[in-house]
């Protein structure tokens, strides 16, 4: 898979810069030495004829290199660690009944709440509050779908009254609870599906906001997903305008170095909450 570091120039570009988006792309050893570094290591800088580049830390081993001591190369990288500490936290939100706070979160990353806060935001682009919002908003409109009634499905997601719900409708469901709970009922729906790298997306909208974000491997499949949920809906393919709001959709799922250390699955809810 074709990456930004693919070539010696961006390569010698990262180790100039100490570049720590760079870690984890490749590694480099140095002859006069007989170490190999991450990209962004803070040791002083080699010269050129000395310095050999390696995709990972067993080609650089397997060529009789040892790892620096000072980055340690062998071991995950900061920004590894830091998205492991937010995939955690993020599961810790998924599964619990109540969103647990940021101090509690933070307690159990081992960090002081404004670090952890940082390092959250930074690994997936929202704040646990955005996070936790999106995953309550997602059980709404599951819930939606498969509660006897709009109450049932509003305590069903977790929120503690319905009024919070209708005044978030129109952001979290692009239309009113009933008529999402109808499937549309009367409502005018622009879609169109694009690609990303984290597959096919389909992204849809009333003229009161986004009612869809879907996310698969099959474009065909979402379509027929899209089409179930909203089968009382006026369902119109997006105009010109509407697939360049898509266009700027994945341009959100592409933001250079933001999530990519993270699970698929909450790779893509931090994603719906930026769009949402």
């Amino acid at each position: 898979m074709q990456t930004a570091f693919d070539t010696d120039a961006a390569r010698w570009a990262a180790l100039a810069a100490r570049d720590r988006g760079a870690d984890g792309a490749f590694f480099y050893s140095v002859r006069t030495t007989g170490v190999y570094c991450r990209p962004s290591c803070a040791a002083r800088a080699a010269l050129p004829q000395n310095v050999a580049f390696h995709a990972t830390a067993g080609e650089a081993e397997a060529a009789g290199f040892r790892p620096c001591k000072r980055c340690k190369p062998g071991q995950p990288s900061l920004a590894e660690r830091n998205a492991a500490a937010a995939a955690a936290a993020c599961r810790a939100i998924e599964t619990a009944e109540e969103a647990p706070g940021l101090e509690a979160l933070a307690a159990e990353a081992g960090m002081s709440p404004f670090h952890f806060h940082r390092i959250f935001k930074s690994a997936t682009g929202v704040t646990p509050k955005a996070y936790a919002d999106a995953h309550r908003a997602e059980r709404l409109r599951q819930a939606l779908g498969e509660t006897p009634t709009v109450t049932a499905a509003i305590y069903e997601a977790g929120f503690g009254s319905g009024s919070r719900v209708y005044e978030k409708a129109d952001k979290v469901l692009g239309m009113t609870p009933r008529r999402f709970r109808a499937g549309g009922e009367q409502a005018v729906i622009r879609f169109a599906i694009g690609e990303c790298s984290l597959g096919s997306i389909l992204v849809a909208a009333t003229d009161r906001g986004v009612c869809a974000i879907l996310l698969g491997d099959d474009p065909q499949a979402l379509a027929e997903d899209f089409q179930d949920r909203f089968a009382q809906a006026e369902l119109v393919g997006g105009d010109a305008a509407f697939e360049a709001l898509v266009a700027k959709v994945v341009g959100l799922v592409e933001q250079p170095r933001l999530g990519h250390d993270l699970p698929l699955d909450v790779r893509g809810t931090a994603f719906q909450q930026r769009v949402w």
